[in-house]
């Protein structure tokens, strides 16, 4: 009789639990999300690494690294997360004087990568991918020829050659900088329809209208660039989640532009540009990455100097900026940051420092702190979170 009443009651408590998953819906959130790291490191053989935030614990670790590319210093994903690309600066084959670009797929469990193919990157020096919402197209940007090309996709992650190449035209006052065009990064705007290219040597943002069926890009008939204020020196982007604004980091005078967006057409008209840093700043100042968060409150931007800080900036109704908070001595040259998918945590990949740095985001403020988290990589050059990769 006793065994028979242990038993009814742990069925009893095992569809008390049922019941109870049933009405809160799902389990616990996961505390750990993992994250891809690109180094720059062109003497590394692994130079993407597999890493681990634990978000009850506060801890960073590294969990795994992968050959097949030198100094895969930007990396982008499929849609679907089943494939990686990623920046080669290794030569292409038949193409002297030419990066590559370089895919892997991705093990679902695991996430392990194994390398599938690579192509020209149609450019020297290149710097930044991108991956089309659709997973059909790869954006690149080659920094020192300053060309931007086009590849068609396959189902199986394969990069087809190059189907568009454009170049920007023009110079810019800083002698040693902008002697011509210098793609630094390319993106899709939200609706997919026009590609933006931030050209540190021409001081514009070039706009393309992009043919997703030829996968051809051609100048923008409303606006083929945007331009910004001589010797700016245009690095990255980053779009508003409304896609009614866009955020503009400039390299060489050390700004931030705010610029509202017509999707429609693709033109861009600047709101208002502040410094990402305040005028008592000592040394050099070269901004590098900007990241808008989840919630579209609040944009930040790196800078890389001697005293290398994050500034963080509050979005207004109208999608103007206005500077709240600057952080500084994070990680030496901070070549780039990302925030994790809930906005309250951010990773500073301190390429000098060889080192990442862990702070907490107050998402009602929008201000950082420092959480004492680092982990030692080394030149860390991108943050590449994985969505739907949690533990």
């Amino acid at each position: 009789m006793k065994r028979y009443i242990r038993i009814l009651t742990l069925c009893l408590g095992a569809l008390a639990a049922m019941a109870l998953l049933n009405c809160t819906g799902t389990p616990h959130p996961a505390e750990t999300i993992r994250f891809y790291v690109g180094s720059s490191d062109g003497s590394l053989s692994h130079s993407i690494y597999l890493c681990e935030l634990d978000l009850q614990q506060e801890t960073l670790a590294v969990a795994d690294s992968f050959a097949g590319v030198r100094a895969g210093s930007y990396l982008a994903l499929s849609p679907e997360e089943d494939f990686l690309f990623a920046i080669n600066q290794d030569p292409a084959e038949g193409a002297p004087g030419q990066a590559s670009v370089t895919s892997f797929s991705v093990d679902p469990g695991t996430l392990k990568l194994k390398k599938i193919n690579s192509q020209s990157s149609q450019g020297s020096d290149i710097c930044h991918i991108y991956c089309s919402r659709d997973g059909k197209h790869l954006f690149a940007a080659n920094y020192g020829s300053g060309h931007a090309a086009v590849f068609p996709l396959n189902g199986q992650g394969e990069i087809g050659p190059a189907s568009s190449v454009v170049v920007g035209e023009g110079s810019g006052p800083v002698a040693d900088r902008q002697q011509g065009p210098h793609a630094h990064q390319v993106m899709l705007d939200p609706g997919q329809r026009y590609l933006l290219v931030p050209d540190l040597g021409c001081d514009r943002v070039w706009i393309y209208a992009f043919d997703a069926a030829s996968g051809t890009l051609t100048p923008n008939p409303a606006q083929s660039f945007f331009q910004l204020a001589p010797g700016a020196g245009p690095r990255h982007l980053a779009f508003h989640p409304d896609g009614q604004a866009l955020y503009i980091v400039c390299e060489l005078n050390s700004t931030l532009t705010a610029c509202s967006y017509q999707g429609a057409d693709g033109t861009i008209s600047e709101l208002n540009t502040l410094s990402t840093v305040d005028a008592s700043h000592q040394g050099m100042k070269y901004p590098a990455a900007v990241r808008v968060d989840p919630g579209g409150a609040f944009v930040y931007a790196s800078t890389r100097g001697e005293n290398s800080c994050i500034s963080a900036f509050r979005i207004g109704s109208d999608h103007s900026v206005s500077r709240i908070q600057v952080v500084e001595q994070v990680p030496s040259w901070p070549r780039d940051f990302n925030l994790d998918p809930s906005g309250k945590f951010m990773l500073v990949a301190g390429e000098r420092a060889n080192e990442i740095r862990l702070y907490r985001i107050d998402t009602e403020t929008g201000l950082m702190t420092a959480t004492g988290t680092t982990l030692a990589l080394p030149s860390p050059a991108s943050v590449l979170f994985i969505t739907g990769g949690s533990e």
